[in-house]
């Protein structure tokens, strides 16, 4: 076996283990050594083809085509032919991602996906638009597919580590856990009725009696007049008032037991009719901080979920609901920043440009260095452009300033630079 195919093997190696970059050194170093290594060049046209540099890639196979008449490389060069086309509907994915047109471009880009010419960048993007759509599987399965290819993408490790971030927590339930849980909620519920039928039948026989003492009182107050109440009748209804208005801010079993079932939507509701902490005994204020932490720890996760879920099948209104849920109770979470840029996300879907600028900005200000800031940007630029001529070209030369090379630097963005 000769050097050249030595190195070639060695960039087999590379490419099967994810290493693409590595791959391509090698098959350049293996082509130098022998212009005729045909599996070289057609492994490194392969390898161009991946990432989306197809002229590179013909070229390699036209050459080995002609230099060494290998119908491997023909076989590739004509069925690369039709992919040119695959090169337009990325780019017009592209465009359309870059304006926030989420599901139109998931169906270009899942028909480019059809095709392995340009795998890393197609599923990059598909990557981000599931995200962004709260179809996390998916983007999972789009991410696999690139670190097979290249386990060092930067731009995938990127989105990795946002997914890793913003995915649910309690996503995946045990279905036995499950089962005794609603078991257990059945068993509640019968054993609330039977002690509420309980009370209510001591209440009946308790009432009998006292309608008597009612009666006779009733006969006296006759000789005496109808006009004078007792202080002891007042007080019992003001301690009852009381009683009522204590109840509705706080309900102790009840906010133990959306504490045990994770049912953080009435919990919510719940926490949000207390007023007066100062006025609730020990044991509710400890209670109190025990719900607010599970809210901070996990509701906050499920309030985000449910938010995104309804954003990727455009209920505008309930998305926001749930998200401004989050926001109440995610400021220690790291999913913070993540809930501010969608909850900007949301309003700008819903053609609230107001209500998105202040969320837009606020992470703007807050998380320059942050994983959507490129786009918080654009879509600032974008907004403005139509408002406030001066701002949009301040926030599009921002773009500009931090990442001349970014996807968002398109002819939009240069017009606003140049005027």
């Amino acid at each position: 076996m000769d050097k050249s195919q030595k190195v070639y093997i060695k960039a087999l190696n590379k490419y099967n283990n994810g290493y693409i970059d590595k791959s391509i050194e090698l098959c350049e170093k293996s082509i130098s050594m022998n212009i005729k290594n045909s599996a070289a060049i057609n492994l490194k046209g392969l390898l161009e083809y991946l990432k989306g540099n197809i002229t590179s890639a013909q070229k390699l196979w036209s050459m080995n085509f002609k230099v060494n008449k290998n119908e491997v490389s023909k076989r590739y060069l004509e069925s690369s032919r039709k992919d040119i086309n695959n090169m337009k509907l990325y780019t017009k994915a592209v465009s359309l991602m870059n304006n926030l047109k989420i599901n139109e471009a998931v169906l270009l880009l899942e028909k480019c996906s059809k095709s392995d010419f340009n795998s890393i960048n197609v599923n990059n993007c598909l990557a981000e638009c599931y995200i962004k759509k709260g179809e996390y599987d998916k983007a999972i399965v789009a991410l696999d597919k690139i670190f097979k290819i290249d386990i060092k993408n930067s731009r995938a490790k990127k989105t990795k580590k946002i997914l890793k971030n913003i995915r649910p927590v309690h996503r995946n339930q045990n279905l036995k856990k499950t089962i005794p849980m609603f078991i257990i909620i059945i068993l509640v519920i019968i054993l609330c009725v039977g002690t509420y039928e309980l009370i209510f039948n001591r209440n009946i026989h308790k009432a009998a009696p006292q309608a008597k003492k009612v009666d006779s009182s009733t006969e006296l107050d006759k000789n005496k007049g109808n006009d004078k109440i007792e202080s002891s009748d007042i007080k019992n209804v003001d301690n009852k008032e009381t009683d009522k208005v204590n109840s509705t801010k706080f309900s102790y079993d009840v906010i133990k037991n959306y504490m045990a079932n994770k049912d953080y939507d009435n919990l919510y509701n719940e926490l949000e009719k207390i007023n007066n902490i100062d006025q609730l005994t020990i044991n509710d204020k400890e209670l109190l901080a025990e719900a607010k932490n599970l809210m901070k720890s996990e509701g906050v996760n499920y309030f985000y979920e449910k938010g995104c879920n309804y954003l990727s099948n455009k209920e505008y209104a309930n998305a926001k609901s749930y998200l401004e849920k989050a926001l109440k109770y995610g400021q220690s979470s790291y999913i913070y920043p993540h809930i501010i840029y969608m909850l900007g996300y949301d309003l700008d879907m819903s053609g609230n440009f107001e209500g998105a600028i202040k969320y837009y900005d606020k992470y703007d200000k807050n998380y320059p260095n942050g994983d959507y800031e490129e786009t918080v940007l654009y879509r600032l630029a974008l907004i403005y452009k139509n408002l406030d001529i001066s701002k949009a070209k301040v926030y599009a030369q921002k773009l500009i300033d931090k990442n001349s090379s970014s996807i968002y630097n398109n002819s939009i963005i240069n017009s606003l630079i140049q005027n």
